[in-house]
């Protein structure tokens, strides 16, 4: 390992954004900045969607931002997850829904369905619920009962007419608001109300569907609030079933299918099952024994434990407001530090209106890293400025000016502290934010994240001079993703990446 001291500075919020008035990088135009791009090499990474495992388009945030960082590898979301399983087949294939269709099947019963009927993707999908219902076909299976609950929350009201004419109505055995099967605060008046619709002990049985939701919305309601509505007395779920949750968002579906699944239930009256097989698409809880379908992906190699193991040191620096993010975040969803880890902790200042102080506490988070990079005393230090993304977010585009001069500032004396053979710094960011801070059409204020790329630098005495192979178009081709930086920090460490870490060198873009 060379003995080197690697700095990974992650300004928060800090995007690429357009060559405009619409973003303040570029008004401001800060000189160490414009320095930097013409000394060392510069590139952009993706920060948003799908390649850091979020759903297609989704803007970045800082927590998943720096568990890319860290892990170096695209942790998917289960949205993405399970949607691009169905797209290149292995949803078909997936042991535990396939053990629910083999169960109903050879068992005579049905299969069961159940879960939001929506398509705002927040907590489930109609997309992974016509993927089931043409597994069961595929299986071999002749019974399908669909138990679905009512958005008109995530989705817009009155929009289930619409979604149930996408599926096969002989299938639908009930229907509920989400209200009641989604209650997350312990009334379970309510989820019993969507708990004795599917197993047939309650809830008005009707023929046809469309007539009865119309029924309801002429009273004044939305589907969230729909009663509880049956199909046909058959169709309620029996011995000899399988019932599968398909709500992949957890907090929200545990009190229903504890009801089905947890032994000894008593928060209200159950129907007594008996060779039942349920399965649920995520981890709901750990108090729920059931199969899960789709686990959630795991971090086991995070940096921070690879370079714990080859014995390196580490300090983790950051005002309070990013905090979890520097430790448990690019941990890997751990919050022990590993051995060899040190934190730094700078109180922010609790200001509720931090526009009135966009310089933060930048200067204090630099002093403590100048003091630790001239220790030598560290072989990766971690540090976040908060100030792009939490100016940003108060939409003041003057404060955010000031804040930009405040950072460059900041990287203006890092460089210099760190202007010798031993210390190579890598400065980048988690997500866009604070280079869109205008609406392009309207003038308007923006405060909201965007799905820009975001910049890496590599600054260094032995990269001085080079260039990334996309250096003169970083808003048009990135190099990589969030994911490629952990792996070239190991890289140049002379330390072999883990199996899990599948990001790749960024330092192969270089020319």
């Amino acid at each position: 390992m060379a003995k080197k001291t690697m700095v990974l500075i992650v300004l928060d919020g800090w995007g690429i954004g357009r060559d405009d008035f619409t973003n303040p990088l570029w008004v401001a135009k800060p000189p160490t900045f414009e320095w930097l791009a013409q000394n060392y090499p510069v590139t952009s990474l993706q920060a948003s969607g799908i390649a850091v495992g979020l759903p297609w388009g989704e803007v970045g945030n800082s927590e998943v931002g720096h568990l890319t960082l860290g892990a170096g590898k695209v942790v998917y979301q289960y949205y993405p997850k399970i949607t691009m399983a169905i797209q290149d087949g292995s949803f078909f294939e997936n042991a535990v829904l396939k053990a629910a269709c083999a169960h109903a099947r050879e068992n005579g019963g049905a299969i069961n369905f159940a879960g939001l009927l929506t398509k705002a993707n927040v907590h489930a999908s109609l997309e992974h619920l016509q993927a089931l219902i043409k597994m069961a076909q595929q299986e071999g299976v002749t019974k399908i009962n669909l138990h679905l609950f009512g958005d008109g929350e995530d989705s817009p009201p009155r929009s289930i007419e619409k979604f149930l004419g996408e599926l096969p109505g002989e299938y639908l055995a009930s229907l509920v608001g989400r209200y009641y099967a989604m209650d997350r605060n312990q009334n379970w008046r309510l989820t019993q109300t969507a708990y004795d619709a599917m197993v047939g002990t309650a809830g008005a049985v009707v023929e046809d569907p469309m007539a009865a939701v119309e029924k309801i919305f002429t009273q004044g309601t939305t589907e969230e609030y729909l009663p509880a509505l049956r199909f046909s007395d058959d169709k309620k779920l029996q011995d000899g079933d399988a019932l599968v949750f398909f709500n992949y968002r957890e907090d929200s579906i545990r009190q229903l299918a504890s009801a089905f699944i947890t032994k000894g239930f008593d928060h209200f009256p159950i129907v007594p099952l008996h060779n039942v097989y349920i399965a649920t698409f995520t981890h709901y809880d750990d108090a729920l024994d059931a199969p899960v379908a789709f686990p959630a992906d795991n971090v086991t190699d995070p940096i921070g434990k690879v370079l714990s193991d080859a014995g390196a040191t580490q300090l983790r620096l950051a005002e309070t407001y990013k905090y979890a993010h520097v430790t448990y975040f690019f941990n890997g969803l751990r919050e022990p530090p590993y051995k060899g880890e040190y934190r730094t902790l700078v109180p922010s200042n609790t200001n509720p209106h931090p526009e009135e102080h966009p310089e933060m506490m930048a200067a204090a988070v630099t002093d403590r890293l100048i003091e630790s990079i001239q220790s030598r005393g560290f072989d990766f230090i971690l540090v976040n400025y908060a100030n792009p993304d939490t100016i940003a977010h108060t939409a003041n585009f003057n404060a955010a000016l000031e804040a930009i001069k405040v950072i460059d500032a900041q990287i203006s004396r890092i460089v210099k502290a760190a202007d010798n053979p031993d210390t190579l710094l890598f400065i980048t960011s988690d997500h866009g934010n604070i280079e869109v801070m205008l609406d392009k059409v309207t003038g308007e204020p923006e405060s909201s994240h965007d799905a820009s790329p975001v910049p890496f630098y590599l600054v260094g005495q032995q990269f001085r001079g080079r260039k990334f192979v996309n250096g003169d178009r970083l808003a048009l081709e990135t190099l990589g993703s969030l994911a490629d930086v952990a792996p070239t920090i190991l890289a140049i460490m002379g330390i072999p990446k883990p199996p899990d870490m599948s990001g790749n060198s960024l330092l192969d873009g270089l020319i």
